[in-house]
Formats: C-alpha cells, structure tokens, sequence
C-alpha cells in the first residue's frame, strides 16, 4: 500500500534528476531565495474503485533576476524538462503499482521569495486491487 508519504518520496526521488536542491517535507521557504530549489507537497488520497487518487504539487522555483523580472528562459527549460519527466509515469513501490502525469503546468510568482516557479500539479494514482 502506498500513503501519502511514499508518494512524497518517489517525486523526492524522480526529482532529484534535476539535480537542484530539494527542500525536505516540512520545511517552508523564508526570504528571499538565492538558488534554485524544489518544493514537493503530497496532497490526500481519494478512495476509487481500482485507483486511488491524488494530487502532488511540484514547484521548480528559481530567483528571480532583479525586482520582479523572471528568469524566463530557466524557467523555460525546466518546465520542458518536467513535461519529459513527469508525464505519464507507471512503476511499482514496495510491490503496488503507480502511475501519474501531469494535471497542469504553468509559471507563476512569489512575491515573498523573489522567485518565479513552474508549478507541476501530478494526478498520481495507486492501484487499489490485490
């Protein structure tokens, strides 16, 4: 059976092919960022009848270059990279079956952290059957 916090790890781990810094589970971005980082956030299951359905949330945030202008192009490459990476992903953890793709993708901003960042929301799905 795969909870919510596997579903953090495995993105943990399929992150880390990006090779930027990841921001562990409980931990909230402070300041202003200076590097790249990326948040994951591991959303409730739904019970279904074969899948059990849920959301994570992938943020790729990068600094911005000066008072509210995006690093475009960075941003760019890395939401190409995560269509590459996290659309339509099927494999197995601890024996059960998986899959998830991408729900929506798109830039936005943080103010706060003078930052911009792709937000990746992943439908991810857990075989519910024996």
């Amino acid at each position: 059976m795969i909870v919510t916090t596997d579903i953090g790890n495995i993105l943990y781990r399929d992150c880390k092919a990006f090779g930027i810094d990841i921001v562990p589970d409980g931990e909230t971005l402070t300041g202003e960022l200076t590097s790249e980082r990326i948040v994951i956030h591991a959303k409730k299951q739904q019970p279904g009848t074969y899948w059990k359905k849920s959301f994570a949330e992938v943020n790729l945030c990068v600094p911005d270059l000066s008072e509210n202008e995006a690093n475009s192009i960075r941003l760019g490459e890395l939401e190409r990279e995560a269509n590459k990476r996290f659309d339509d992903v099927v494999s197995t953890y601890d024996g059960t079956t998986y899959r998830y793709s991408i729900e929506s993708i798109g830039t936005e901003a943080d103010t706060a952290l003078k930052c911009h960042y792709v937000n990746v929301r992943i439908l991810f799905e857990v075989l519910n059957v024996k």
